[in-house]
C-alpha cells in the first residue's frame, strides 16, 4: 500500500478494545510507536473505503512503521529548548501520596467468649472449633477454617444457635466469619438475646 498524503486510516486494537477512525499517516505512525509488541502483533488496520481489516505488515505498511526522526536539529525553531536539570532535585522530583487510613467504628461490640462452634459445609461435612470472640456481626475462631467451607454455610454456636455465615474476605488466615442471617431469623434473635447477657 503506497502512502498517500490524503489517505485516512482506522486502527483496531483487540487487546485494549479500542478502535480509532479517520487517522492521517502521522497520527497512525505516532499511535503505532506508542503500542507494545503484543499490541502490534494483534492490531488491525484498514484504509478508508476498503472492505477488509488487515493485520499490520512490516512490508506493506513500511511507511507507517518507519522510525521516528528524533534528531533535535530537525525540530522546529518555534519551540524553546528543554534543558536538563542538574540540581539535586532531578532524581527526587516526585512524591508519593499516602491516603490516611480511616478506622471505621465497629458496628457491634466484640465479646471475648470461648464457646464450641460447628461449621456445616457441603456434603454434610462438619468442622468443630472454638470461638475466640464473637459479636452480632461475626465470629472469630481458634482454628483455621478448612478450604471446603465456602460460600454461605451454617455455624451452630453452643449447639443452640444456627447462624447463616460467610467467610470475611481478605484475611491472611481464614478464622473470621460474618453473620448474614436475616434480622427476623428466630435463631439470630435468640443468639442476640444470649449475647446481651454478657
Amino acid at each position: 500500500m503506497d502512502s498517500v498524503a490524503s489517505t485516512l486510516w482506522a486502527l483496531h486494537n483487540p487487546l485494549k478494545s479500542w478502535t480509532l477512525y479517520n487517522l492521517n499517516d502521522s497520527e497512525v505512525h505516532l499511535l503505532l510507536k506508542s503500542l507494545s509488541d503484543s499490541d502490534l502483533r494483534l492490531v488491525k488496520i484498514c484504509r478508508k473505503n476498503e472492505d477488509k481489516w488487515l493485520p499490520l505488515d512490516k512490508e506493506v505498511h513500511a511507511d507507517l512503521l518507519k522510525k521516528l526522526d528524533l534528531d533535535p536539529h530537525n525540530s522546529s525553531t518555534d519551540y524553546p529548548v528543554i534543558e536538563a536539570r542538574n540540581d539535586s532535585m532531578s532524581d527526587t522530583g516526585y512524591f508519593i501520596i499516602k491516603p490516611n487510613k480511616v478506622l471505621q467504628p465497629r458496628l457491634h461490640q466484640r465479646l471475648d467468649v470461648a464457646v464450641p462452634c460447628v461449621l456445616l459445609g457441603s456434603n454434610n461435612k462438619e468442622f468443630a472449633t472454638t470461638s475466640i470472640d464473637l459479636s452480632e456481626g461475626g465470629l472469630y475462631f481458634k482454628d483455621v477454617v478448612p478450604s471446603w467451607i465456602a460460600g454461605y454455610f451454617l455455624v451452630i454456636v453452643k449447639s443452640k444457635y444456627q447462624l447463616m455465615c460467610s467467610l470475611v474476605e481478605d484475611q491472611k488466615e481464614k478464622k473470621r466469619v460474618q453473620i448474614v442471617s436475616e434480622e427476623s431469623d428466630f435463631h439470630f434473635i435468640q443468639y442476640k438475646n444470649w449475647l446481651s447477657t454478657f
